[in-house]
């Protein structure tokens, strides 16, 4: 066997279906991109529907396609019509990408019940309702992957006050995923988690352009360095191929070391 068949058979997405949320910007449209690029067909969700038509265009050359869906994962019918989507656009489901993601920046004792809600909505409950709604077309495939997207702060608490909020949500979504590889092994899927560390993104964005914080974070990863959004890929592609066939209920860092101290 060739050196790239060996690889394409391991990694490769050629021919499943995909959706991948939160894929408008940083780390969601850089999943996207990959799974496109590894012959993934991709339904693209977020709420900025232009930044998704944009993405389709740049990567209308790639060997898979991006098929844009506008919705809001905050309001739950929205959240539902992606199981339609995906049945009507791309005939099924292979791989859910479930990163779509906010964050409220205050302390836990000033916060609001409502942006407290807010967090746990985006951040946790869309993605147990989107992935169980997706259940029956993921137990439909010969090879059901559902990757989560939590944190570091999944792991451990903020070295930065105000994201108490946030880090609930994330512990959540680790809770989640070890359930469903529980409850779903039975029916052929594998459920694990993605827990990146810092990368440049909208959402990062105001934290890395403080020195004071950017130096902070900087010590507390051992590669003394941002990650950068294509190194996602290789985590991303080993848990929605067949090489992690074998893998469930796990969460895999990609974090610089910082869950190493």
């Amino acid at each position: 066997m060739a050196v790239h068949d060996y690889t394409e058979a391991l990694f490769g997405a050629s021919g499943r279906k995909a959706i991948v949320t939160g894929a408008s910007s940083g780390l969601g449209a850089e999943m996207a991109r990959v799974l496109a690029r590894a012959g993934a067909d991709v339904l693209a969700v977020a709420r900025r529907g232009e930044r998704l038509e944009a993405l389709a265009a740049e990567t209308q050359e790639e060997p898979g396609r991006i098929v844009p869906h506008t919705a809001d994962l905050a309001d739950g019918e929205q959240v539902d019509a992606i199981a339609t989507a995906a049945r009507e656009l791309l005939g099924g489901c292979d791989i859910l990408v479930a990163n779509a993601s906010t964050w409220s920046v205050a302390r836990i004792e000033k916060m609001s019940p409502e942006a407290f809600r807010q967090d746990l909505e985006v951040n946790l409950h869309s993605q147990w309702r989107l992935s169980g709604i997706l259940h029956p077309l993921l137990c439909d495939s010969d090879a059901g992957r559902v990757i989560h997207v939590s944190s570091i702060y999944g792991l451990g608490a903020s070295v930065v006050n105000g994201l108490g909020a946030y880090t609930v949500a994330k512990h959540g979504v680790v809770g989640l995923t070890r359930s469903q590889a529980v409850e779903w092994g039975r029916d052929g899927i594998t459920v694990n988690a993605l827990a990146p560390g810092y990368f440049p993104t909208e959402m990062t964005a105001d934290a890395i352009a403080d020195e004071k914080i950017s130096a902070r974070l900087l010590e507390r990863t051992v590669l003394r360095r941002f990650g950068n959004p294509e190194e996602l890929a290789g985590a991303l592609l080993f848990l929605a191929s067949p090489a992690s066939g074998y893998v469930t209920g796990s969460v895999l860092t990609v974090d610089g070391g910082w869950t190493a101290w």
